[in-house]
């Protein structure tokens, strides 16, 4: 059996499998609260909320944690754009949700190098040579959102392999420009 991956397209088919199985699987456990990945109480966005960062956004993330909204978001979000940039399906759609959701993840996971407590003492954050991340700024939400980017600048390109490759060869997809922009 030849699978038929060329030069041109094998690099976009791997950052679009890369992407994909990393976005649901993320959303996959945070929705059955497994131990995988070391959570071993269960995903939770109050935790994940309030204790992940700083920043200019922290009072906001702070103010949305205990909505019941904001766990089922995350996981069927991330769920739904894994499916898509895997299927192939809404891929530019998908990608521009991907940036939102991990772009906020990123931010997130900011560390200010200085804090203020409410008892008004200051303590410095150790991960200096991390500009303010743990691990750095360049670390996994970052790689997703420069992988989106090139999902999204590739478009068609990058569905060579997909539901999308497939659907599009049809006249129903070809003469209705909806159908055309979801497909793409």
């Amino acid at each position: 059996m030849k699978i038929g991956l060329d030069a041109n397209s094998a690099p976009l088919f791997l950052i679009r499998l890369f992407a994909g199985v990393a976005m649901f699987f993320a959303g996959f456990e945070k929705a059955i609260y497994t131990s995988w990945g070391g959570h071993t109480a269960g995903w939770s966005p109050a935790s994940s909320l309030t204790n992940g960062g700083g920043g200019i956004f922290h009072s906001w993330f702070v103010s949305i944690a205990k909505d019941a909204w904001v766990g089922p978001l995350v996981f069927w979000g991330e769920m739904l754009i894994g499916i898509a940039i895997l299927l192939g399906l809404t891929l530019r759609i998908a990608v521009i949700f991907g940036i939102i959701e991990n772009g906020l993840f990123w931010i997130n996971a900011y560390m200010p190098y200085s804090r203020v407590a409410a008892d008004g003492t200051r303590s410095i954050n150790p991960g200096v040579f991390g500009f303010g991340w743990a691990n750095g700024p360049l670390e996994l939400n970052a790689a997703l959102i420069m992988m989106y980017i090139v999902l999204f600048i590739a478009g068609g390109f990058a569905l060579k392999y997909s539901v999308a490759n497939y659907l599009s060869k049809y006249e129903i997809v070809q003469k209705n420009p909806i159908l055309k922009l979801l497909v793409n």
